[in-house]
This record gives structure tokens, C-alpha cells and sequence, in this order.
């Protein structure tokens, strides 16, 4: 299947159905501290539950409407970004992402996240990128900031997540603006 060389440790595979129980492993591990950001831990019960994710992600993949791939580091599943949706039309895509604890501090997601850039700019040729972060996750925010997007604006009390709200942070990125930080 697809797959993007990131660096000799690094590389991103589309998600397939082999990949439902390292997937399910991981989220189920990582699941208290995930879930502090993220919904989907909580409807991550059982490995068929990330093979349906996997499938939706093909079919989405398949109508040109996005895909998730696994971030695997030195040949193991650490995490997953993908392309929440596609707008063709716009011209304009948004990356998710999130990585296993034990796989954090080595920059990862950094890179993952800048191929998928790059990969929305120059394969796909898309105008604008979007990241959204919770307010409250550093880690998350320092992604987009590392990578030059701009802070475009704050979606206040935008989640509610285990019994509080949270802001989410809109970043955004021009294909023109792409390198120059």
C-alpha cells in the first residue's frame, strides 16, 4: 500500500486492515492520556473498532476526501496523522495527529506533520493547510508553531471532553508562506 519515506527511522503507511490490532494496542495503552485531548480514545473499545476507523479512512481515501496513515518509527506503529478532509474545491485540508507516550521527544509528529505539508502542497496541490489543538496542549501547539503556521484564531470552549470545556487553537498555512520561517 502507500507509503511515504520520512527519514531512515521514520515512514507513513496508509492504514489498512492488518494494521486494526497494533492500532487498537496503541490507543488502548495511550488511552487515559489521549483521551485528556482527543474523542476517539473513548470509542476505541475493541479492535473492531479501529478496523472500522481503518475502513472509513479507505473509502474516504478512495472518494478523495482524506486518508489517516500510521507513523511507523524503525518499522514499529507509533502514532497516525492523516487528512481529516479534502477540499478540492477550496483549494484546503486540515492534518490530525496524535503519537504512543513511549514514542514522544524524538520529533515524530514534527516530521510526519511536514511531509503531510509538503505531500498537500506539491502532490496534491492544495492552497491552505489548517491544524486545530486544544488550547490546553502544549505539545500539540508546538507543532504547527514549529512549522511556521500562523495562530489564525481561538474557538472558545469549541470541546467538551471529560467533563470540561476546551478552546481549540485554528492554525493555518498558505502554500506561499511554505519554507519561509
Amino acid at each position: 500500500m502507500f507509503t511515504m519515506h520520512v527519514d531512515d527511522e521514520v515512514e507513513l503507511s496508509i492504514l489498512e486492515p492488518r494494521h486494526a490490532e497494533p492500532l487498537f494496542q496503541l490507543v488502548d495503552k495511550n488511552r487515559d492520556r489521549l483521551g485528556v485531548w482527543l474523542s476517539f480514545p473513548a470509542k476505541t473499545r475493541e479492535k473492531a473498532d479501529s478496523l472500522a476507523f481503518i475502513r472509513r479512512s479507505l473509502t474516504r481515501m478512495a472518494d478523495g476526501n482524506g486518508f489517516w496513515a500510521g507513523i511507523l518509527y524503525k518499522g514499529e506503529l507509533a502514532g497516525s496523522t492523516g487528512f481529516l478532509y479534502i477540499d478540492q474545491e477550496a483549494g484546503r485540508t486540515e492534518i490530525g495527529y496524535w503519537l504512543g507516550d513511549a514514542f514522544t521527544g524524538r520529533g515524530l509528529v514534527t516530521k510526519a506533520v511536514r511531509k503531510m505539508v509538503d505531500y498537500a502542497f506539491f502532490e496534491l496541490g492544495l492552497r491552505k493547510v489548517n491544524i486545530q489543538t486544544s488550547g490546553g496542549n502544549g505539545k500539540s501547539r508546538a507543532v504547527p508553531e514549529r512549522l511556521g503556521f500562523t495562530k489564525e484564531g481561538v474557538l472558545r470552549e469549541y470541546e467538551y471532553l471529560n467533563g470540561s470545556h476546551h478552546d481549540r487553537i485554528v492554525y493555518g498555512l498558505l502554500k506561499e508562506e511554505w519554507g519561509k520561517f
